[in-house]
């Protein structure tokens, strides 16, 4: 029997499987059936890919063929045998190869190339690995993966198609068509957060063989402390040696009859390079989308390097500092001059927040300046509170031309940073920041860039891309690139 009889002969057999599921008889339960039923439906699915791929490579091909300026000899008698892993599970596939014609070079598979094969795997079984492990823990994704295939790839095949599909989500990001129903009102924010990443002793650790022990891996691990204990963190030390993720929000307001609608096409970007590195990267995003022609806004936190990038990347747009960041420092002076937790407290800051509100920020300034000179010099923590209130002091005045907030607020239009706030916390804090998670730099920007094509909501369109292209995995996962973090002390002390 040839190997396409063969293959509908298995057709036919899991069609008829499929079938018996209903004619169950008895007391079988529903959960029993269903459970039944998808593992015979995976069974066809998978028989069905075998006599597909059987009937593929049958067909007549020319014996000769060019490849990436070499020429090739199809070689119908050699054929290579293996499985397929796709969403029904794996599939055996055998395969004419090509041979270089001189003897000279490695073999070739065309079959392979004209399937868009991804190195032994469907392409939707590799973006849908890819996907779960963009949403959650590798070892969480690959068993919901398996709870609906009944099959899962290797911890390592799984680091691999990783690598192969972040390493083209920032060609698909770039690419970004403008879309065509944006409004006319540009808004742009930007935050970090921290993630963190696998230290150099960390790494030089984990590589170290395992030592066999006789006993429990109770009895081990206990022996493996004592062994190489961990050193007590030293004050100034980072808990979690993170590296920051720069992160960046770019959407636009229309105007309707109703006021401003939006956010319209929000847009997340990010990456751990560093500020520069991602305001290049939104320079790009925001001049296809009208910056220097339409109205722009930037609204950040009070970080100096955010606003040194805008001040260098985008002069044109009107900056704003995130109105609740500014409350806070609010109440941080107000608690130099009132009891905390008391109503005189609530009422002084709610009259300041009055005078911020409506453009009076030279009249703010000059209330703090008189309570500053009104704290006496000396006394039990006078000291502390006119430093700390000075500091307050100094900080809004660096910032007072960043504070347009009732001009924004007579047209309806952005004060506060939540866009970006949110962005933060999904992109990096629910992914990246999870409990014992340590990553490397390169595969952790791989992951920081796939996050952002699921959050902007255009994972269909990336794997549509992906079709495009000849996607393959590499040999062997990209090693772990560590990370060491400076000491703050040394940080402030240079």
């Amino acid at each position: 029997m040839g190997t396409i009889e063969r293959a509908e002969r298995e057709v036919q057999d899991a069609i008829d499987r499929v079938r018996r599921c209903a004619e169950a008889k008895g007391t079988t339960t529903v959960v029993a059936v269903e459970r039944e039923l998808w593992t015979a439906l995976l069974r066809l699915g998978r028989a069905v890919m075998a006599l597909f791929l059987a009937r593929h490579a049958a067909r007549p091909r020319p014996a000769t063929y060019m490849h990436e300026s070499a020429r090739f000899v199809l070689d119908p008698e050699t054929r290579r045998r293996s499985e397929i892993g796709t969403r029904f599970g794996k599939v055996p596939f055998a395969r004419a190869i090509g041979r270089p014609i001189g003897g000279r070079g490695c073999t070739d598979l065309p079959i392979d190339r004209e399937l868009g094969l991804c190195s032994g795997f469907s392409l939707g079984t590799v973006t849908a690995v890819v996907q779960l492990c963009a949403l959650m823990a590798f070892g969480t994704a690959r068993r919901l993966f398996s709870e609906f295939h009944e099959w899962a790839p290797s911890t390592r095949t799984t680091l691999r198609m990783v690598d192969a599909v972040g390493g083209e989500a920032r060609g698909f990001l770039d690419a970004d068509a403008v879309p065509d129903d944006d409004g006319e009102v540009l808004v742009i924010q930007v935050d970090g957060r921290g993630a963190p990443m696998i230290s150099s002793t960390e790494h030089a650790r984990r590589r170290r063989p395992k030592q066999r022990t006789k006993g429990t891996g109770r009895r081990a691990r206990r022996l493996r402390r004592r062994e190489h204990p961990r050193p007590r963190r030293k004050k100034g030390d980072k808990s979690k040696n993170a590296k920051i993720a720069f992160v960046g929000v770019i959407y636009t307001l229309r105007s309707t009859r109703h006021g401003w609608e939006g956010p319209i096409n929000k847009r997340l970007i990010a990456t751990f390079e560093s500020h520069d590195a991602l305001f290049r990267w939104l320079v790009g995003h925001a001049e296809r989308r009208g910056y220097g022609r339409k109205r722009c806004f930037f609204l950040a936190d009070g970080s100096d390097h955010i606003w040194r990038g805008q001040q260098k990347y985008f002069p044109k747009a009107v900056p704003c500092i995130d109105w609740y960041h500014v409350a806070e420092k609010l109440w941080e002076a107000g608690g130099c001059l009132h009891r905390e937790g008391s109503a005189a407290l609530r009422e002084w800051v709610r009259n300041e927040q009055g005078k911020l509100r409506h453009g009076k920020v030279a009249e703010l300034l000059d209330d703090l300046a008189v309570a500053h000179n009104a704290i006496p010099k000396t006394g039990p923590g006078n000291k502390g509170r006119r430093q700390r209130l000075l500091k307050i002091i100094e900080y809004l005045a660096a910032h007072e031309h960043r504070m347009p907030y009732a001009a924004l607020r007579r047209e309806d239009l952005d004060i506060g940073t939540g866009a970006v706030e949110g962005a933060v916390r999904n992109l990096v804090g629910l992914r990246l920041d999870g409990p014992g998670m340590r990553w490397g730099r390169d595969r952790a920007e791989m992951i920081l860039r796939l996050r952002c094509i699921v959050l902007n909501g255009q994972w269909d369109a990336f794997c549509s891309h992906l079709e495009a292209r000849a996607l393959r995995l590499a040999a062997k996962p990209v090693p772990a690139r560590t990370h060491d973090a400076e000491r703050q002390q040394s940080r402030e002390a240079a």
